[in-house]
């Protein structure tokens, strides 16, 4: 139909009001002609007409960050990304990961080193002190020719680590007669000699010994328990003699109530190995190591043999309860809250588990500790660990360190989550543990669901994204 009642000429811009002569009538329902799908709709961008397909059997048009998409329904027609669980803060409701991941693993504190050792106590003359660096010369076969120092309390009777500098200025072989020395956890304090002679005494140490029958000097892992026992390498365990010319860099692991293992590394940080990790299984009962002992690692009377096991040990270093002395990721889901990860101090600190399957969750538990200076976190979601997305994002003084914090946040499935340091400066990540609550039920999305959308980016919801 013309514009107008005859003629030519250009056509001038026209809205299609009825109430404006020659600007056309209005466009007719089923008349009007489009080039769309069947069934699509008609929206606008704020500037154009766009086409809106057809969404997919059973899909519900829905708005979301602002713009009409189509979604699947949940459970009668209420949609996933605007569904919210009820908030169990009952921890036994939650899974523990099956695995995780974190950006990095800084060094835990120790449990004990320089910084918080007790007084020394010596017996004897061969092995002296100073500023926490032992000095030993042991020439004889003389009893309590030691020192020690309590900790305080007793080590785990199966789990924890020592580390120490080792050097040699002399060693000598040359007497008819053989010395001996320990370094390494003891039961007794000083006073009581090193021995297997059935005197009370349990101890695990670093046993070196020179003089008869001895080609060179030999060392390695020795376990005696308080019945007198010695577990004394039959040969030498460590396929390296030691020297003069090599700091040596020791480190000893209880690893259960019946074995250690020991590694001599080349270095401070204990990266390079000098020699392959031993392992060494040692006597059962060997318990209450409490005493960090060095000395003569045998009882005897003899005072000129010949032989000279000579040098410093130092820098000790003991973590208890554990094998490692970083704070590993395994430690946010190991189930315990006296362990915890730490990050390394970075940008964007993170550690994400793995629930080992995609399921339906609404609810994360976190247990963070008070060695976090990260100020921002979100907690994130993934189907394969690659790409994330946001789910919440919480200022960490809103959390409770050293507790349980419930975390809520809309219905989805995923398989991975990760929580991730987002400040933008660099900090550090504690947390002592991670659970999810996994796979919420068909039943429970029926009858305990709430139609709060929980936003991902908005700071001022408390956890349960109120």
């Amino acid at each position: 139909m013309p514009f107008s009642g005859g003629g030519g000429g250009v056509l001038t811009a026209h809205t299609h009001d009825p109430a404006i002569p020659r600007d056309g009538g209005s466009l007719a329902a089923n008349a009007t002609s489009f080039s769309l799908a069947n069934q699509s709709l008609l929206v606008s961008d704020g500037v154009n007409i766009q086409e809106l397909g057809i969404g997919s059997d059973g899909d519900n048009l829905t708005a979301i960050g602002g713009a009409l998409s189509w979604e699947a329904h949940v459970a009668g027609d209420v949609l996933a990304a605007n569904l919210v669980m009820a908030n169990s803060t009952t921890i036994g409701d939650y899974t523990q990961p099956a695995s995780a991941t974190c950006s990095s693993a800084a060094t835990a504190a120790p449990t004990f080193d320089n910084s918080n050792f007790g007084a020394w106590s010596a017996t004897g003359s061969e092995v002296t002190e100073s500023s926490n660096i032992i000095s030993f010369d042991i020439t004889t076969r003389l009893t309590n020719q030691t020192i020690t120092c309590d900790l305080g309390s007793a080590l785990s009777d199966t789990t924890w680590l020592l580390r120490c500098k080792l050097d040699f200025t002399t060693l000598t072989t040359a007497g008819a007669s053989t010395i001996f020395l320990a370094i390494g956890m003891g039961s007794a304090s000083s006073s009581t000699a090193m021995s297997n002679s059935g005197i009370g005494l349990d101890m695990i140490a670093l046993q070196e010994y020179s003089g008869t029958g001895v080609p060179d000097e030999e060392w390695g892992l020795v376990g005696y328990n308080n019945t007198g026992t010695l577990d004394n390498p039959a040969s030498p365990i460590m396929d390296t003699d030691p020297v003069t010319a090599t700091s040596y860099y020791l480190e000893m692991i209880r690893t259960s109530a019946t074995q250690m293992t020991i590694g001599l590394y080349s270095d401070a940080a204990f990266t390079t190995l000098i020699m392959p990790v031993e392992t060494k299984t040692i006597l059962a009962g060997v318990t209450g190591l409490q005493y960090l002992r060095i000395g003569n690692g045998y009882v005897g009377s003899e005072t000129s043999t010949g032989n000279v096991i000579e040098g410093t040990v130092q820098d000790f270093q003991i973590w208890d309860n554990t094998t490692t002395p970083t704070s590993s990721c395994a430690n946010a889901i190991d189930d315990d809250v006296a362990t915890f990860w730490e990050s390394a101090s970075e940008v964007n600190p993170n550690i994400y588990v793995d629930m080992s399957s995609s399921t339906t969750t609404s609810n994360l538990a976190l247990y963070p500790n008070a060695a976090t200076t990260e100020t921002e976190i979100k907690i994130q979601s993934s189907p394969d660990a690659i790409a994330w997305t946001d789910e919440r994002t919480i200022t960490y003084s809103n959390l409770t360190e050293g507790a349980w914090n419930y975390i809520r946040f809309n219905l989805l499935a995923a398989r991975y989550w990760r929580i991730y340091g987002s400040s933008g400066d660099a900090g550090v990540l504690a947390i002592d543990e991670i659970k999810v609550l996994d796979s919420v039920s068909d039943a429970d999305v029926r009858n305990l669901h709430g139609h709060i959308p929980i936003s991902a980016t908005d700071t001022s919801l408390n956890n349960a994204g109120v």
